[in-house]
């Protein structure tokens, strides 16, 4: 019987040996976890927080801008590439009117030359500029000898000692005479001389140096305004845009010198295809201003904003590319400058800009018309801010339409009429929300919440 109580007594421990096997190693289902550590900035990864409250420094720094919302027609549009270009006629081409040798150039590329300013001095080295001076020189002597003549010859008949017929030769050379004079000045001027320089020449001094100046501007242009006002047609200057001869150079009669440039007024050219050409045509017919986008780089603390214009004229497809150009004029801006004795003049524009062209197709009535820079993406979601003291709300919202500048969104979601609303920097706003969440906001534990005006955080149940 004894060794019945012994294997009584082995099986018992056994059992036991087996239960503390099995509990060693599933203690960890009835283990209490240890409390994790608190990072530096004491959160617990990124959370739910759709506010943030930003200091008055960095509203001033970001240069934040909110404004009440409203109902407005947002102006559907399609966008087509355009290019500025010179304004037919404005520009001048410079070329010398007799043969010679340029000995000196009074201008530079960029200068501002005005009307009658001289711009090259030409020695002459034509053989038939010297042959109509000498033309003209005896030709005035020989006029001068005939109306001598003819008046005598009029004494004469009027005492009745010559007859009238000698009279009536003499009044005709003196009328062939008076045309070959006549003929001769206008030559001369032809060639560049000035009314001096004929006289001159005319007196029997040969003329052997002309001077090209500016030539005057178009006096059917209407000066185009500047920053303060209009300006007079007596301050208009053109702009040596480019020189083709150097000083030494030989040059022959017709041949082009330089260009000077008039950037009063450009042209926009559009391109547009021929799908395209019924709204082109609505838009012109009508007179419905087109919007240019000058494609501008956003300036801080200035909205983004578009000149508006109206096409003027339509030309024809091109069979190639199946588009078609069309024209709006643009007035121009200039503010002149002083360099080392030398006038400049900066345009706003000048010719050779890409720009881009927002024909009207339509609009779509009753929605918030935001900027593009308002609008804060994350995937195919969009959000904009409320904003509520220093605190700003993000709010999804639903995007109707869209184009670089302006973006239509739907009512709703707290984003009423009234409603004040980030009109820009909002995505520097949500960056400072995003680095928020990512620091667990300073141990809020993950919960949900947003910021008060007053500046306390109100946490949101489950």
């Amino acid at each position: 019987m004894h060794w019945r109580s012994v294997l009584r007594t082995l099986a018992v421990l056994l059992v036991l040996a087996g239960v503390g096997v099995g509990v060693w190693t599933q203690r960890h289902r009835w283990q209490k976890p240890d409390a994790p550590e608190l990072g530096a900035s004491g959160g617990s990864g990124p959370v739910d927080i759709q506010s943030v409250k930003l200091s008055e420094e960095a509203v001033r720094g970001l240069d934040l801008r909110s404004e009440e919302v409203r109902l407005e027609d947002y102006p559907k549009v399609i966008e087509v590439p355009g290019v500025l270009t010179d304004a037919p006629g404005r520009a001048r081409v410079v070329t010398v009117p007799a043969a010679g040798i340029v000995v000196k150039v009074h201008v530079a590329p960029g200068e501002a030359v005005r009307p009658g300013e001289p711009l090259f001095t030409v020695q002459l080295a034509s053989e038939f500029v010297q042959t109509s001076q000498t033309d003209l020189s005896r030709s005035a002597k020989d006029l001068v000898a005939a109306t001598a003549k003819r008046d005598q010859t009029a004494k004469l008949v009027a005492a009745g000692t010559k007859a009238g017929f000698e009279l009536v030769e003499d009044e005709n050379q003196v009328r062939r005479l008076t045309a070959q004079v006549e003929g001769h000045r206008r030559q001369l001027r032809v060639f560049g001389l000035t009314v001096d320089q004929v006289k001159k020449a005319e007196a029997g001094d040969a003329v052997t140096e002309i001077v090209i100046t500016v030539p005057a501007a178009n006096s059917l242009a209407v000066p185009v305004g500047a920053a303060n006002g209009p300006v007079p047609d007596e301050s208009f200057a053109f702009e040596v845009e480019s020189l083709a001869v150097a000083q030494g150079q030989g040059v022959t009669a017709g041949q082009y010198l330089g260009r000077l440039a008039d950037y009063r007024e450009l042209f926009i050219e559009g391109q547009a295809f021929e799908a395209e050409a019924g709204l082109v045509a609505d838009a012109t017919s009508v007179g419905r201003p087109v919007g240019v986008d000058f494609l501008d780089p956003p300036v801080k603390g200035k909205p983004a904003t578009e000149t508006k214009l109206v096409i003027r004229s339509v030309g024809k497809t091109d069979p190639t590319t199946r588009t078609f150009p069309f024209y709006a004029a643009l007035a121009n801006e200039v503010k002149p400058y002083e360099r080392d004795g030398k006038t400049y003049l900066s345009w706003r524009y000048r010719p050779g800009r890409q720009v881009r062209l927002r024909i009207p197709t339509g609009t779509i009535p009753k929605v918030i018309v935001l900027p593009a820079d308002a609008i804060v993406r994350e995937g195919p979601d969009a959000f904009v801010f409320r904003q509520n003291g220093d605190v700003f709300d993000r709010k999804p919202v639903v995007i109707v339409a869209e184009d670089r500048l302006n973006v239509a969104i739907a009512p709703g979601n707290g984003i009423e009429p009234g409603v004040s609303v980030l009109r820009n920097n909002a995505a520097a706003v949500n960056r400072a929300l995003k680095a928020l969440q990512a620091r667990g906001f300073g141990g809020t534990g993950g919960k949900k919440g947003h910021w008060h005006a007053d500046g306390s955080f109100h946490e949101e149940k489950e």
